[in-house]
């Protein structure tokens, strides 16, 4: 009796292995075709020893490709040598990520899989497959313009008519002419004569080749201290604003030293003389230390690095949240889920907005249900914590999409406890979320009411709920006037927030931080409500 079987999740679609293994030898692969491995692919190719039975064997190899993993048998010396009793195959493992743990995560994951189906089936080699990826540029066909056009067409301008992609090298221009020329596809034939070809500014036609690994570290460091010298120009450019007196000499000598690597490493400049190289790149780094220098007038030190430091962390959690949600429940249901949200979301702003503007007006002892509100304001009261906390849950799921990208915490066995982590942190970021926002709301309606009990000032506007002072005056001074929490002041003004019902409530500044309530209620047909200069 086989073990039932383990359901997992379909990937993707299981490829069919032929029935008969091809003869004769590969054929050779062509270097203009490109890579066989689709982008941001990890393949791990592992030995698989299974027990030499027909059932164990269609078992494994259903459940492996199940997985969207290519399963086949064997072949020559990929077999097991002097090993009776075992089938060997050969399992291509495919993962999305970095290529850093990529066959640990292969490895473990196999294992696991013969583990909770106790399969008869070993790993007993495996290799990171890696195919080299060779530089191909694009070229656009468009009519050939006099030379007063070229930045038209440098901009993007040209009337482009066609567009073939080639190898990058040396000599790619003639390999695009000659394929252009080869065929009039789309009834446009190419004419050397009438046509110009052009590359867009983000291809590379002849881009550097590594001969050795050494030459690689080379351009790398190269590469490196251009971007360095780059930053370095433009925070010089800063620090020329920033300093006083002679210390403004200093920045401006540094700002061009990253001149030479960014004239080695400009596509436009590195094939060119040491002058050529040296002369663009004191152009490039003075006009990026002018750049500073403008960003260095208009704010302070502090601001730029906080600015810095918030791009940096915005970066992080952008590319994070994208890496954690593709490919993922939220990205195939994204269709119903995002509709589904909106109102659930919506409603949980304004409410948020409500108990803000409740512990507001709780500090003068009013109730809320008193008082005329905006509606726009309560979401604009609650867009503020509202935004702390949907930060702080973005960058938690930032930090999940780069360990899930380094294939860290990859193991299925921990996928419920993550998923009930994930929704007990994100409890505890909407409860965090509610806890800013009535204490911001408190704190303002806290110096709020010390600026009127003390200085006599009109308290701003907090999100829709208005504050003004009035006096009262009976309309009929003869009768005892109805007052909630009385007596009602007549000789100083009181603070009105409006009313939404037949009574209204006044917040006394005579009483604030006094034994009684602070607030009192009558109602509005039994008095008038005059300026503060008629008190």
């Amino acid at each position: 009796m086989t073990p039932p079987r383990i359901r997992s999740p379909r990937l993707l679609p299981g490829p069919r292995v032929p029935d008969e293994p091809q003869q004769g030898p590969e054929p050779a692969a062509d270097p203009a075709a490109g890579p066989p491995a689709p982008p941001c692919r990890r393949r791990v190719r592992m030995l698989v020893d299974v027990v030499d039975q027909a059932d164990e064997v269609a078992y494994v190899t259903a459940l492996f490709e199940e997985r969207g993993w290519a399963v086949r048998p064997a072949e020559g010396g990929e077999a097991a040598p002097g090993v009776a009793h075992r089938t060997t195959l050969v399992v291509e493992v495919r993962l999305h990520g970095a290529r850093l743990g990529a066959l640990r995560t292969a490895t473990m994951e196999v294992e696991r899989l013969t583990r909770q189906a106790e399969l008869g089936a070993w790993i007993r080699d495996a290799a990171l497959v890696e195919h080299e990826r060779p530089a191909r540029t694009t070229y656009y066909v468009h009519r050939a313009l006099p030379t007063l056009g070229r930045v038209w067409i440098r901009l993007g301008g040209a009337d482009e008519q066609r567009a073939v992609t080639v190898p990058a090298g040396p000599g790619s221009r003639e390999a695009a002419e000659a394929e252009l020329a080869a065929r009039a596809l789309g009834g446009r034939p190419f004419d050397p004569a009438a046509h110009a070809l052009r590359v867009p500014g983000h291809s590379d036609a002849d881009p550097p080749r590594d001969e050795t690994p050494h030459e690689r570290r080379v351009r790398l460091v190269w590469l490196g201290a251009a971007v360095a010298g780059l930053l370095l120009a433009i925070v010089c450019g800063m620090y020329v604003v920033w300093a006083e007196g002679a210390w403004k000499l200093l920045p401006a000598l540094l700002s061009p030293a990253g001149a030479l690597p960014l004239g080695r490493t400009a596509k436009e400049t590195r094939a060119r003389g040491r002058r050529v190289q040296w002369a663009a790149g004191v152009a490039g780094t003075t006009a990026l230390a002018a750049f500073g220098a403008l960003l260095g007038g208009g704010s302070s030190a502090a601001q730029l690095w906080a600015g810095v430091l918030l791009l940096a962390l915005g970066l992080f959690t952008g590319a994070g949240v994208v890496l954690a949600v593709r490919r993922t429940f939220f990205t195939r249901h994204a269709a119903w889920l995002v509709p589904l949200s909106v109102p659930v979301l919506w409603s949980m702003v304004g409410w948020l907005g409500e108990q803000m503007h409740a512990a507001y007006l709780d500090r003068f002892d009013i109730r809320a249900s008193a008082v005329p509100t905006s509606s726009l304001g309560r979401y604009l009261a609650a867009a503020e914590p509202m935004g702390y906390a949907l930060g702080s849950m973005a960058f938690l799921v930032a930090v999940i999409g780069w360990l899930r990208h380094f294939h860290l915490g990859r193991d299925g066995s921990n996928r419920l406890f993550a998923a009930v982590l994930a929704t007990l942190l994100g409890v505890v970021f909407a409860l965090t979320a509610i806890g800013i926002g009535t204490r911001d709301a408190a704190s303002a309606a806290g110096r709020a009411a010390e600026n009127v009990a003390h200085d006599g000032r009109r308290p701003p506007d907090y999100f829709g709920v208005y504050a003004h002072f009035v006096c009262l005056r009976p309309v009929d001074p003869a009768k005892p006037l109805p007052v909630d929490n009385g007596p009602a002041p007549t000789d100083h003004p009181v603070l009105s927030f409006g009313t939404a019902t037949d009574w209204i409530w006044l917040w006394d500044p005579s009483r604030h931080e006094g034994p009684r309530q602070e607030s009192f209620a009558v109602r509005r047909e039994d008095v008038q409500l005059l300026p503060p200069a008629r008190c």
